[in-house]
């Protein structure tokens, strides 16, 4: 059923389709030995306006690098090849999904929710002392993007979801089930199934109000549950929920955060919020 609904979608948008590109691309640069950094960086430079973008993310203070960045092969230096790539990816669905009307929905504060989630789930992994941060930054990101292909492509189907959700007060991904039969989050992960992005996005994604049902990344997973949780409770925007989702117990034990974590992965968070807030939207 799914697939069926992300097909469809897709020939209607084929340019959707393709916003992984540049991703894949990066990746086969960095799969092959006999590339370099430079051969990255001229991958990415090939579209000036992404550059630009990746520059001042690595100017932000995420980073906190002393001077100036000034150049792409300095900003890969800085974050990680790996890094960057998912970065790429990042700034390019902000990039085609900002520039859409989108009926009936406040891009600006959907975009606010997925950014705030983003940076929670980073900080959350920093707490944890992860490897890759911007792993779970774009994974928070993607977190809600099912739901932004709900409101653009299946508009009849998101008005009767939101009018069944303003009569039943209940949390708008249980109501996404009982009206369509699935959620934004499976869609969601459907859509990143088609790009083909690892597994290690797909899985928090389809799973962030299900965390006990991840297998493969159940901490990656249990972090974005976390990260979008919080977002709600401190009210950085919203992607048209309208309550806040508890924190699944089991989530809470995997992750073995100590509750005055979260003063400070909120702190954090607020720190770095309006300025990547800028980077990303402006």
């Amino acid at each position: 059923m799914i697939p069926g609904i992300v097909q469809d979608v897709l020939r209607r948008d084929p340019d959707l389709g393709t916003l992984a590109d540049l991703y894949h691309r990066i990746q086969a640069v960095i799969d092959d030995p006999a590339s370099s950094l430079d051969t990255v960086a001229r991958t990415i430079g090939a579209d000036p306006a992404l550059s630009a973008r990746i520059l001042r993310i690595a100017n932000c203070s995420l980073y906190q690098f002393p001077t100036r960045v000034e150049s792409i092969p300095q900003a890969i230096g800085i974050i990680g090849t790996q890094q960057v790539r998912d970065l790429v990816l990042a700034a390019t669905l902000i990039r085609h999904f900002n520039r859409i009307p989108v009926s009936g929905v406040d891009m600006d504060s959907f975009w606010r929710h997925s950014i705030g989630c983003a940076l929670l789930a980073r900080s959350v992994a920093f707490f944890r002392r992860e490897a890759n941060l911007e792993r779970a930054y774009v994974a928070g990101l993607l977190h809600d993007i099912g739901r932004l292909i709900l409101f653009m492509h299946l508009e009849d189907r998101a008005t009767r979801v939101l009018a069944a959700r303003d009569r039943s007060g209940d949390l708008l991904y249980r109501v996404e089930s009982r009206e369509l039969g699935f959620d934004h989050s499976q869609l969601g992960a459907a859509l990143l199934e088609h790009w083909r992005l690892p597994q290690a996005l797909i899985e928090p994604v389809r799973h962030h109000h299900s965390p006990d049902e991840a297998r493969r990344y159940p901490m990656e997973t249990a972090t974005v549950h976390l990260a979008d949780s919080m977002a709600h409770a401190l009210r950085l925007g919203t992607s048209g929920e309208r309550c806040c989702p508890a924190v699944e117990e089991t989530a809470w034990q995997r992750l073995a955060l100590p509750e005055s974590a979260l003063e400070q992965i909120a702190a954090q968070t607020d720190r770095h919020y309006q300025q990547t807030l800028e980077v990303f939207l402006t």
